[in-house]
């Protein structure tokens, strides 16, 4: 195959084209693609497809399909910027499709410019690219028939990346249609509201960024985008200023609004059914949750999480029209706001893996089922071709989620797909931006701030675990070693004389509590430590190298002698003023759960500790009850607890802990979340490891 593209559009940020070919009369064909960055396939229009498959720098996996049809046509999108979803690359379309003996290569192909997407808009999130802001001259479907009047322009041949297979199934984009109407009525507008800027979306875009525990700038470039002087349209700042009136003329007014619910979040592609008999614009505003305003008064909130949850359509002139988001995000509630003479309805096409929902584990219990469903709704909205962490905000494959959610993966499938394409991503990765030797936190992505060494500790555990799965001989397996000889090279320079690391450089995380400090995190940290020991044991039995797991069994000595402060393990040392390293009064749970769960320490070494940590602390604690030690969260000291509970083979005490956790979870929103509050995403991939406790707490 050889690849093409609109001739002087390569470098253009946030492009559409439209590539169709017609076969002339039906025709049953196969066809193989490889696109970037991404594009959906129509067949005499028809939705078939979204893609591609995701894979790291300088390669692509081609796609196989069966169709069958007259007129064959791809949207290929083209941000051309750095994010956490797609890298950047110079786009490309490659395409052959076999008829009998017919082949057709995209040299076939037509290819139109699509203007009618806005150029110069705000980013959706820090993450991920463009808002969706059309202006709609004519309806898509047109276009999608090859018919459309917008001039045909001329290509010019591309380079195309080495190519690879796509392990995952296609999804079986299911379609959803919403449950119920929660409001709907006219639209105010208040001038008075001022615009909204979140920083991390908009302040940052042209910038170089400091986002680590040293608040280091890394020369990883400008995070790259339209500033606020260079947009031409700004969805936000129109949609911050609605004032929502629920028994509003929703007839007669200038805006109507109404709110729908889909019954869960669902990751998709939004499709709506447009009659317009003028002129005018049309908003889709969604979230996973509905908000309430100062009055009382339901609405969607665009901007809850610090994203942009809005797609915008001018509609140019009267017409029926088809629109659709281009690519997917996540909804439970829609918001409909359309001017006067504009109706629309709209329903949800999923893009979820179809391979779990096979997966049968039940419980009399219907609070456990409900937590079951959701379990197996996250899973699927986080694992269509690499493992994620959100399927909205982020769209990111990262680490240490990945070492949780493909144990789900496991358990849902029986296979570790997903998985296998995301650690070969990281074998064949050859990033260089990050000092030598440490791997990017979240790929495939241009992670523009900074990389996370926590997340390269649990790169080595997940590939030991994959390893002692499928074997030290598997191809993938052996094309990680040097990934890993790199990291534990990049760690040795941080070891002290006690061989523990200090002053780890990066964003050191270990848990979005208070645990995260940065007074925390200095020195010595004790959960980096207690990691870092783990992964040696890794990299010893990934690299047949007991020096490693030596000197794993030293740092462990030196934890427990140094870090224990006679009840509790504390969150780091520090250098007092003769240089001499001393512990802080720091504690928390997670630095507990992380020495138990980590095998650093044991509950025949510390059974006070142990017994204070399991009996006391985590879900149950009582409120005041030693407050000197941080609360756990979610991602991940509750985790690691949960995992501790098991070992002891405590099955009431799972259920019990997993309905109080992730009950209220999967009645809000049917997904589970990043956190134990609803502060951020509604639906994390990590979280679907529940179903492996279930799975033991029912069996």
């Amino acid at each position: 195959m050889k690849g093409i593209w609109a001739k002087n559009l390569i470098e253009r940020i946030n492009t559409t084209l439209a590539f169709s070919y017609d076969f002339g009369m039906e025709t049953e064909f196969d066809l193989k693609c490889v696109v970037a960055s991404c594009y959906k396939i129509y067949v005499d229009g028809e939705f078939l497809a979204f893609g591609p498959q995701r894979s790291a720098h300088g390669y692509a996996r081609i796609m196989d399909y069966k169709a069958k049809g007259k007129v064959v046509t791809f949207l290929v999108y083209s941000p051309y910027i750095n994010s956490f979803c797609w890298i950047k690359q110079k786009p490309y379309f490659a395409c052959e499709m076999v008829a009998g003996d017919k082949v057709v290569t995209a040299q076939d192909f037509t290819c139109r410019f699509l203007n009618d997407r806005v150029q110069k808009v705000p980013k959706y999130s820090y993450q991920r690219c463009f808002l969706e802001i059309y202006r709609m001259e004519e309806d898509r479907r047109s276009v999608i028939m090859g018919k459309s009047d917008i001039p045909t322009v001329e290509t010019c041949e591309v380079a195309l990346p080495k190519l690879l297979p796509a392990y995952v199934n296609e999804p079986k984009y299911n379609i959803h249609y919403p449950v119920k109407i929660i409001s709907r009525g006219n639209v105010d507008i208040d001038e008075s509201i001022p615009v909204w800027r979140e920083y991390m979306i908009h302040d940052l875009v042209g910038k170089k960024v400091a986002n680590n525990s040293q608040g280091k700038l890394l020369d990883t470039g400008v995070v790259e985008g339209y500033t606020a002087d260079e947009w031409e349209e700004a969805s936000l700042d129109e949609v911050i200023k609605f004032v929502y009136n629920p028994n509003g003329d929703y007839v007669n007014s200038d805006l109507n609004y109404k709110i729908l619910d889909f019954g869960r979040g669902i990751t998709s592609f939004s499709e709506l059914k447009v009659t317009a008999k003028n002129h005018g614009v049309l908003y889709l505003i969604f979230d996973e949750l509905l908000s309430k305003d100062k009055r009382g008064v339901k609405f969607v909130n665009f901007k809850r999480q610090g994203w942009t949850n809005v797609i915008k359509w001018n509609i140019q002139k009267g017409g029926e029209f088809n629109l659709a988001s281009f690519e997917p995000y996540t909804v439970r509630y829609a918001c409909i706001v359309a001017s006067k003479g504009i109706s629309a309805d709209i329903r949800l096409r999923d893009y979820e893996n179809p391979d779990c929902y096979d997966f049968a584990l039940e419980c009399d219990d219907e609070r456990v089922q409900k937590i079951i469903s959701a379990a197996k709704a996250t899973f699927a909205q986080n694992a269509v071709d690499v493992l994620t962490d959100c399927p909205s905000r982020e769209r990111a494959g990262w680490l240490c989620d990945s070492y949780f959610s493909s144990e789900s993966e496991f358990l849902l499938t029986g296979r570790n797909d997903v998985e296998r394409t995301f650690l070969e991503n990281y074998a064949l990765s050859e990033y260089t931006v990050f000092p030598k030797g440490m791997v990017q936190m979240c790929y495939p992505a241009d992670p523009y701030d900074t990389y996370i060494p926590n997340w390269g500790m649990f790169y080595l555990l997940e590939l030991e675990k994959f390893a002692r799965r499928y074997g030290k001989d598997d191809k993938l397996v052996k094309d990680s070693l040097c990934k890993v000889q790199g990291l534990v090279d990049y760690f040795e320079k941080f070891e002290n004389e006690l061989c523990l690391l200090e002053d780890l450089e990066g964003w050191v995380f270990v848990e979005w509590s208070d645990a995260g400090q940065k007074e925390r995190l200095c020195g010595v940290n004790t959960v980096s430590n207690i990691t870092y020991a783990r992964a040696l044991v890794s990299a010893g039995y990934l690299l047949d190298n007991d020096k490693y797991i030596k000197k794993a069994q030293v740092m462990r000595k030196n934890i427990k002698e140094y870090a224990f402060n006679g009840e509790f393990f504390v969150d780091n040392l520090v250098r007092d003023e003769s240089g001499k390293l001393k512990r802080t009064e720091y504690l928390s749970e997670v630095c507990q759960y992380a020495a138990f769960w980590f095998e650093c320490a044991t509950k025949e070494e510390y059974p006070e500790t142990y017994a204070e940590l399991m009996n006391n602390l985590g879900v149950q604690r009582k409120d005041g009850y030693r407050p000197e030690i941080a609360k756990a969260n979610v991602f991940y000291g509750l985790y690691m607890r949960m995992d501790l509970i098991v070992r002891e083979g405590k099955k009431k005490i799972v259920l019990d802990e997993c309905i109080k956790l992730f009950l209220p979870m999967a009645e809000m929103t049917g997904t589970l979340w990043e956190l134990n509050d609803p502060g951020a995403s509604c639906n994390h991939g990590f979280a679907s490891y529940v179903l492996v406790w279930l799975k033991f707490a029912l069996q």
